[in-house]
């Protein structure tokens, strides 16, 4: 019994060393464990292996296209720091190549064709046609006497029916009749040359494994951000479904169980576009990594088609899965989502629910107003100029608030009243606790109209010295005091939430229904008018509602 125990004991332990392959002399892979991908094509790699020390180094196969300042390696678990990394150039093997080329010389296609039919045409006029045989080697012949130039040549028989000897200066034109050897082919064995990064340990023990790890900043994997967002029929709405699903496009490497984070925002990396000098191609290797690199990730609609076409057509449900959110991690100023284990081929896309969650929703009918500037020349002090009708726009929009842990991401926003889309928008970078306003379709039961007048101008002067070095009070200009008017008709039967944005370049001096005024400082020093933000959100019922507003502006004088 304990004989049969200890087979097994014996063979256990076999088949686990056996599972362990020892490590190549050319070198080892390390696995892509986990990566932060950002939405630019851009990726964060870490990859990850168990390997043997020898000498105090390992030689790694995996060489991380990183990018200038992110190139590093840690160790996992075991023993020793790193020293260095290095890059070498290794023979790892050898090939058999050949060489071909024209033959250079009359003398050395004759000799490399010999035995074959052939028929020549002298310089008299001779026709000559048999089995070609080389005779003599190229020398000087001594009956040709040319002492500004020796002749060198060599003599040729066609063996036939009779035996012709020909000199090789007096072939006019040579004609095979057999098939030819025109190129000289030669067989050789070439080293195979590869590069090697080589990870040197300092107190690391010869023949203990230990796990390491290479990070670097690569390009080659990016995902897409796209909402479906549900709504019911219910009136007035309180509510909506909204789902962001992830579309992720893999140019990069082949991922087997590799957890991916997608990140929220895009991080600075300005040297994103160099490669560290560590691994930098040589100047002939440069070219062959520019035409890699250059073909950016497919946009969201080629993305969508592909997917199309490979998938069939889901049945539309006016139902979206259950709640479901993945974890989520924040760092500085970025917020990453954790995908489950990923398995990818190269060249493969996929996409994958990051949440699906029901949040406060209402409807809202929103309007940015935009204006024109007023003429800088021929202003009159008039107290009324007039009226400058702009363009007016009501959009049917949902007001979407943000209660998650996360930020909403920028992507493309589909609604849907239960299964019928109902129009797309742009969702915005959304803060947690903030609304978005998602935009769908121009408004047709909420309609408006905007104006603007001048009611007051006074003249802007100040002292300045003239040429003469007196002192003289001169016009730069008119402070111009504007109002505008907001007229609002709703058509609809019951009240509706609208949101007027108005930006103006200068200051908010008086505003209806309390409205909201946020004002920027000039850009520059030289600008007297900061830049107010005018935004109204109120309820009204059926019919007309008029919101007004006055700023004052310099408007200076042209030269």
């Amino acid at each position: 019994m304990w004989l049969f125990i200890g087979l097994l004991t014996l063979v256990f332990c076999a088949s686990t060393i056996a599972s362990q392959p020892p490590e190549s002399p050319q070198g080892s892979e390390l696995s892509l464990v986990r990566a932060i991908v950002f939405k630019d094509g851009f990726v964060y790699t870490f990859r990850e292996g168990t390997l043997t020390p020898k000498n105090g180094e390992v030689l790694l196969r995996t060489i991380p296209q990183a990018r200038e300042g992110t190139f590093y390696a840690y160790i996992v678990e075991g023993e020793g720091t790193i020293a260095r990394l290095e890059l070498r150039e290794m023979r790892v093997g050898e090939r058999k190549d050949k060489s071909e080329r024209m033959f250079n010389d009359l003398y050395e296609l004759l000799r490399q064709n010999d035995g074959k039919k052939a028929r020549i045409v002298t310089t008299k006029g001779e026709t000559l046609e048999g089995i070609l045989r080389v005779v003599t080697p190229v020398h000087e012949d001594p009956s040709i006497r040319d002492p500004q130039r020796p002749i060198r040549v060599a003599y040729v028989a066609l063996e036939g029916e009779t035996t012709a000897l020909v000199r090789t200066d007096q072939i006019e034109r040579l004609t095979f009749l057999d098939p030819a050897n025109l190129k000289e082919v030669r067989e050789f064995i070439a080293p195979i040359i590869e590069r090697r990064l080589v990870v040197i340990f300092n107190d690391a023990e010869d023949g203990k494994p230990l796990k390491l790890g290479i990070a670097a900043l690569e390009q080659g994997i990016r995902w897409d951000a796209n909402y479906r967002i549900v709504v019911s029929d219910e009136r007035p709405l309180k509510e909506a479904r909204v789902e962001l699903v992830a579309t992720i496009d893999n140019l990069l490497t082949e991922l087997k169980g590799t957890t991916l984070m997608l990140a929220v925002g895009i991080p600075n990396f300005p040297f994103r576009t160099q490669l560290a000098s560590l691994i930098e191609p040589r100047v002939g290797e440069r070219a062959e990594m520019r035409e890699l690199l250059r073909r950016p990730p497919g946009p969201v609609a080629a993305i969508t088609q592909q997917l199309a076409l490979e998938k069939p057509h889901e049945e539309i449900t006016p139902v979206l899965p259950a709640e479901v959110e993945l974890p989520s991690v924040e760092a500085a100023q970025l917020v990453f989502y954790e995908t489950p284990p990923l398995t990818l081929k190269r060249g493969e896309r996929a996409s994958l629910v990051l949440f699906s969650q029901t949040l406060p929703c209402q409807e809202v009918f929103e309007w940015t107003i935009a204006g024109t500037e007023l003429p800088k020349s021929a202003l009159s002090n008039v107290l009324v100029v007039g009226t400058r009708p702009l363009t007016a726009n009501f959009w049917y929009a949902l007001a979407i608030r943000n209660t998650l842990k996360v930020p909403f991401t920028t992507g493309v926003a589909t609604a849907y009243q239960q299964w019928r889309p109902i129009g797309q928008g742009l969702m915005p970078f959304t803060a947690v606790g903030d609304e978005a306003i998602l935009r769908l379709t121009p408004a047709t039961e909420v309609v408006g109209d905007h104006e603007e007048r001048e009611i007051a101008r006074e003249p802007v002067t100040e002292k300045r010295e003239n040429e003469r070095g007196k002192t003289e009070t001169v016009q730069i200009g008119w402070r111009v005091t504007i109002e505008g008017t907001v007229k609002v008709r709703n058509t609809r039967s019951e009240p509706v939430t609208v949101i007027v944005r108005r930006s103006v370049e200068g200051e908010v001096i008086k505003v209806s229904e309390k409205a909201e005024v946020k004002v920027q400082p000039p850009a520059r020093i030289a600008d007297r008018n900061p830049i107010s933000q005018i935004r109204w959100q109120l309820t009204i019922p059926q019919g007309e509602k008029t919101l007004t507003y006055q700023y004052r502006k310099f408007v200076g004088i042209e030269k």
